[in-house]
């Protein structure tokens, strides 16, 4: 935090830590069963929606994570942290990967984590759709539906 790192004659490292912030206190509601779905469960399974780089920076994180059995001071590892929850990617727009990402989930415990850095890539459009529609079919269309059971992650400003 206490680095300066600037671009176009701005230090840019108050932004990212407030970035970061603001991840880390989400990340931590979805954790600790702070933030519910509409029907008032946790959020245990996660289904991250992108395409190139939005799909294989988080896959590479993820699969680094799943083996690290090292814990931080007062916490868990990361694979004794994710016991009980469940990361699926969706990367293509065949039918057959939905099917697959999607199976065995369940609307009301899952939440649904869309990448893209300007959220106009077909592909990974029409697969936030598509999984928009199944979380409404068992869900319903309420407006807290897509609210609470939906994020976007972006570098768009």
């Amino acid at each position: 935090k206490n680095e300066v790192i600037t671009s176009g004659g701005q230090d840019v490292v108050p932004e990212v830590h407030q970035v970061l912030d603001k991840i880390r206190a989400f990340t931590e509601k979805i954790r600790s069963g702070q933030h519910l779905g509409v029907t008032g469960k946790p959020l245990t399974d996660v289904v991250a929606i992108g395409i190139g780089g939005s799909f294989l920076g988080p896959l590479f994180v993820h699969h680094a994570l799943s083996t690290c059995t090292s814990k931080l001071p007062g916490k868990d590892s990361p694979r004794d942290a994710a016991e009980g929850r469940q990361l699926r990617f969706l990367a293509n727009v065949d039918p057959v990967d939905v099917v697959h990402a999607l199976e065995g989930l369940k609307q009301e415990t899952t939440l649904v984590v869309i990448i893209s850095k300007t959220f106009t890539t077909a592909e990974t459009m029409l697969n936030a759709r598509t999984v928009r529609d199944w979380l409404i079919k068992g869900l319903g269309d309420g407006p807290d539906t897509v609210a609470k059971h939906v994020v976007a992650v972006s570098t768009a400003h």
